[in-house]
């Protein structure tokens, strides 16, 4: 049974949805939760028409985590298709919601990819610490740094489903991002995180054409999981 602290956190959420769209800046704080409650999380696995594959054998579930940060494409000319140049991301420890109350967690991205983008120097986003920064090296590979446990991960794409019908399309007014499965990358040395989930996007994908050579960033928010 949820606790009456996430239950709270709950109506805050509901109230927070119902306003995210008329005043997109100002946000109160959500509520505390406590990291260290017990309880269990379900990986959603089922985007648009099919399902990413399950964890592999053995792995449990670490951290979950509220990734609010843009997504990147290059512009090789006016009128051309964007070409996805990596991400940057801050990520927000969301382990304890996972545990207590799923439904809530699922609502967060849609919300927060209407907030402004946090700083280099945010410590907590709305109550919720920080784990850690997702971005991509020199050879685009998808690296997840968890400074606050110790652990990194680098990645490459092992499976891709499309983002439910609906998905929330984002401040952009694009559309959500994929939803995808992470693997251990060859040649690099993970510490502690062996697969990755991003699920429940919100926005991210690109413009259809670009309308300048600039680097397109388009924001977006989604969670991921860290298995191990």
């Amino acid at each position: 049974m949820p606790s009456l602290r996430a239950l709270g956190l709950g109506l805050g959420l509901v109230l927070l949805l119902q306003v995210v769209i008329a005043t997109p800046v100002a946000r109160p704080a959500l509520p505390i939760v406590d990291c260290q409650v017990p309880g269990t999380a379900t990986l959603p696995l089922t985007g648009g028409a099919t399902e990413l594959p399950a964890p592999n054998a053995g792995l449990t579930l670490q951290y979950v985590a509220i990734g609010r940060g843009v997504q990147n494409y290059t512009c090789s000319a006016v009128g051309a298709v964007p070409v996805q140049q990596g991400a940057k991301a801050t990520l927000f420890d969301a382990t304890a919601l996972a545990k207590t109350d799923e439904s809530l967690l699922h609502m967060i991205p849609a919300i927060v990819a209407y907030w402004p983008l946090p700083s280099d120097s945010t410590a907590t986003f709305y109550n919720l610490d920080v784990l850690g920064h997702h971005y991509f090296d020199s050879a685009l590979t998808p690296t997840f740094d968890l400074a606050a446990v110790n652990k990194i991960g680098y990645m490459q794409k092992a499976a891709a489903v499309s983002a439910p019908a609906g998905a929330n399309v984002g401040p952009d007014k694009t559309s959500a991002v994929s939803w995808l499965d992470l693997t251990n990358k060859p040649g690099y040395v993970s510490n502690a995180i062996t697969q990755v989930y991003r699920v429940e996007t919100a926005g991210g994908n690109p413009y259809a054409t670009c309308d300048s050579t600039d680097l397109m960033e388009v924001q977006y928010a989604a969670e991921y999981w860290f298995y191990n």
